[in-house]
């Protein structure tokens, strides 16, 4: 990249930043200046992002709801596999000994636009340790700076390929590019990167200015055990059939929102039923639904709309022993410690 490319990017992360730090005041002038710039430079002006900064408006004044539960330890000192849900792509998984945390976001807002409606179901000081963070892509609600910032340093940070460049030094024991079906080993926990179906940029404006993608999946294996992590993906059968063919899934984390508009949607992210059919290519034992419930985006008419959907599915199809809702700040032991 040009040293100009990297001025413009830092001017743009610190740019945002500065905008996230000044409170919304709803009905305000200040509020409204601030997220009709946003969109000017970030989404443009048409009919559709006009909806999306009315919702933001008439949302930046709702309370942000405190979580249910919350698990004070949630590193175990004996489990077989257990994975917290702590909220939109945040999952803190263990696998016996190793432990691994994806899309870490504790953030009150994230990008411009989308403010958290629950805290977040994990306390990051509660992680006394971390074996690998794994970023699925560059977006403000999946790499959080401010989130990264409050992890133990022993981790190793996985980024995809082509957000290398964004990422700040934090000083973790190892910062690596993550490429699709190349795998990384260490101490028997095997993490490979692979493809899902997205869309690049931070920014809106930088989308075209990688030569690498920047956002990934992830399939994580350790003694016997095995999980994938979709990140932000829409549905795409030839990808998610040929992971299928390559890993036996214990479990399938995978996004289910947001859901409206469809049109604009479905190609980016997939919705309960995109969802299912995701897990049913996989071949996977049992699906967590993640990413819904947590911000307000989209133009869903609730947070818990897409829950909603996946909930008529699953009585249609009668999937509840296979797919898992999990209330934010959850944790659900899958298996115990072998004795």
């Amino acid at each position: 990249m040009t040293r100009m490319g990297r001025i413009l990017r830092i001017l743009a992360d610190a740019f945002s930043a500065r905008m996230l730090s000044v409170p919304i005041i709803v009905g305000g002038q200040r509020g409204v200046v601030l997220l009709s710039l946003s969109l000017i430079l970030f989404s443009g002006c048409n009919s559709l992002a006009s909806r999306f900064m009315a919702r933001a408006v008439e949302q930046a004044g709702e309370p942000i709801r405190p979580v249910e539960r919350i698990v004070a330890s949630p590193i175990r000192a004996s489990v077989g596999l257990s994975v917290l849900w702590a909220g939109h792509a945040t999952v803190l998984i263990q696998i016996h000994d190793k432990v691994i945390i994806t899309d870490p976001v504790f953030t009150r807002t994230v990008g411009l636009l989308a403010k958290r409606s629950v805290a977040p179901g994990l306390d990051p000081s509660s992680l006394t340790r971390l074996d690998a963070i794994l970023i699925s892509h560059i977006h403000f609600d999946h790499f959080s700076y401010g989130s990264l910032d409050q992890l133990p340093r022993s981790a190793r940070l996985f980024v995809p390929s082509g957000g290398i460049e964004y990422t700040p030094e934090y000083g973790f024991a190892e910062t690596r590019p993550a490429k699709s079906w190349q795998p990384f080993e260490m101490d028997g926990l095997r993490i490979t990167p692979v493809p899902v179906k997205h869309f690049g940029g931070r920014y809106g404006f930088d989308a075209g200015w990688n030569s690498e993608p920047t956002w990934t999946g992830y399939v994580i294996e350790y003694k016997g055990t095995t999980v994938f992590f979709a990140g932000d993906t829409g549905y795409d059968p030839l990808i998610f059939m040929e992971i299928g063919k390559r890993f036996r899934i214990d479990v399938a984390l995978i996004p289910i929102a947001p859901v409206e508009p469809r049109d604009f949607m479905r190609n980016v992210h997939t919705d309960p039923a995109d969802a299912l059919q995701l897990f049913n290519d996989l071949g996977a034992r049992l699906m967590i639904p993640i990413h819904y419930a947590t911000f307000f985006q989209g133009l869903e008419p609730t947070p818990a709309h897409a829950q909603t959907l996946l909930e008529q599915l699953l009585d249609q199809r009668g999937l509840h022993e296979r797919v898992k809702i999990l209330g934010i700040g959850e944790q659900l032991i899958i298996k115990e410690e072998a004795r």
